[in-house]
Formats: structure tokens, sequence, C-alpha cells
């Protein structure tokens, strides 16, 4: 058996003291804080009684509740793909339901929005790190984006976008190309861990030479 105590509003929401009896346990009371949306529908009273089906929908509604307060705040300080979210949201103890449920309502009110979110990414990554491809891909590979939305963010960006970032790279750190056969070896390597392809880096090497 449950019965509604008390009912009182905060900014946070709608506090909500509930009465459990359950058989072979103690009275217990329980403290709910669920959404002005979820109250405003049911419209709970003091001295109410709830079901069993009743109480257990105050429960998802007090932990939804607080899974979006939860993610409201990851959110305000970093940007976070569905999946990152997700698994931000299980650090801090929610269950499998609710993680997704709190991830698809971030999507469905444009909090979470992967395809800008990406294209800034990509963005920052080719203009100010000037990194390539490969390694733009797994980095936004790592955090949680879907494969589908990077490689049509990476893609949008034109050959020559990338051949220019290798030619900054060139010009900035290196001046003139090594004659030592060791140290060309040894830049070519450092821009294949910037994520240049072969082919990319033999096409500004060349160019660069000339």
């Amino acid at each position: 058996m449950y019965t509604v105590q008390s009912i009182s509003e905060s900014p946070a929401g709608i506090s909500l003291s509930v009465l459990a009896v359950r058989d072979g346990t103690e009275p217990e009371t329980v403290e709910f804080l669920i959404s002005r949306e979820l109250w405003q529908r049911r419209r709970l009273k003091p001295g109410e009684s709830l079901s069993e089906e009743d109480f257990l929908e105050m429960e998802h509604g007090a932990t939804f509740s607080r899974a979006l307060a939860r993610m409201r705040d990851i959110l305000s300080y970093s940007g976070q793909s569905r999946h990152g979210l997700i698994s931000r949201l299980r650090h801090y103890g929610f269950d499998d339901e609710i993680c997704e449920e709190t991830a698809d309502y971030a999507v469905e009110h444009g909090l979470v929005q992967e395809e800008a979110q990406v294209e800034r990414a990509v963005e920052i990554y080719l203009r100010r790190k000037f990194w390539g491809r490969k390694r733009i891909v797994a980095e936004l590979s790592t955090r949680g984006y879907a494969a589908d939305v990077i490689r049509t963010a990476v893609e949008a960006i034109p050959d020559e976008e990338y051949l220019r970032a290798l030619d900054v790279i060139l010009r900035r750190k290196y001046g003139t190309l090594p004659a030592d056969p060791q140290e060309r070896q040894k830049m070519v390597l450092s821009l294949l861990r910037l994520g240049y392809t072969g082919s990319e880096i033999r096409q500004a090497i060349e160019a660069f030479a000339e």
C-alpha cells in the first residue's frame, strides 16, 4: 500500500513524499522528485492512495528527472555524442534503460546534435591541429560518434584542404626538407602519425620541394 503524504514545489521539480507499507516490512517514507509534467498529468493530492503500478511510475519518473538533471550538467561543460552521454550517465549509476531514455530525450530536444558537433570538431582538428583524415576519424570514434556521421563530415572537406594543412606543417616545423634519408624517414613517420596517408605525404613533399 502506498499513500501520498505531502507534495511541495521547488525550482528542481515536485517533491513527493510517499508512505510505503509492504508485506513483511516496516512502513517506509519514500521521497521522490518528479517532473512537473508527470505531476500535472496525475494531479496527485496528499492522502491519495497509489497502486503498485502508480508507485513504480513515480519511482521511474523520479529517476528519470535525476538523470535529466545530470545530463544537463554533463552537457553544460562538454559536448557529447549520444553514446558518450550514455557512458557518462552509467558512470553515475543509472541503469541502461534510464540512460537510453535520457539520451533519446537529449537528441529529440536538440541538446545532442551529433552532425553539427562532428562538423565543428573536424574543422578544429584540421584548421588548428592540422590532423589528417585517419587521426580525425580515430579521435571522433573514441568519443562515441556514429561512423557514418564521422565519414560524412570528414569527406565533406576537399582533398586540397588536407594537403594545405600538410604544407603548413612542413613549412612551420621543417622549413626545408631533410637531406638525410633517416631524418626524412622520421619526418614521414611523424606525418603518418598525424593521420595522413602515404600518398598525401608524397604529394605534399613534391609540392613543397617545388
